[in-house]
């Protein structure tokens, strides 16, 4: 009898775990892309950086610091939710 209990949880676990495995596996694919998108932008907010010091008083380029707050902005905002997703998972059982 109790052999049969233990049984019908397995049973009712299994699906759980699979479904959990591919979530795991798509949130991991998910920060895999957010990853390649902070080193893009990392690498153009370097390069901004670079050509923005080299035309100091070049009002042309207004358009770039504007993108580039921007850009920094972005990179905060994902910053703190990933800081958010990891605290949350790190408060569950």
């Amino acid at each position: 009898m109790a052999e049969m209990v233990v049984s019908l949880v397995i049973d009712q676990l299994l699906p759980v775990l699979r479904e959990e495995t591919k979530l795991l596996r798509g949130i991991h694919k998910e920060f895999a892309n957010i990853k390649a998108e902070l080193e893009s932008i990392q690498a153009f907010l370097k390069d901004a950086d670079k050509r923005a010091a080299g035309a100091e008083g070049d009002n042309s380029s207004e358009g770039v610091k504007i993108w580039v707050k921007q850009l920094r902005e972005a990179a905060f905002h994902i910053e703190d939710i990933i800081d958010d997703y990891l605290i949350q998972v790190r408060q569950q059982p």
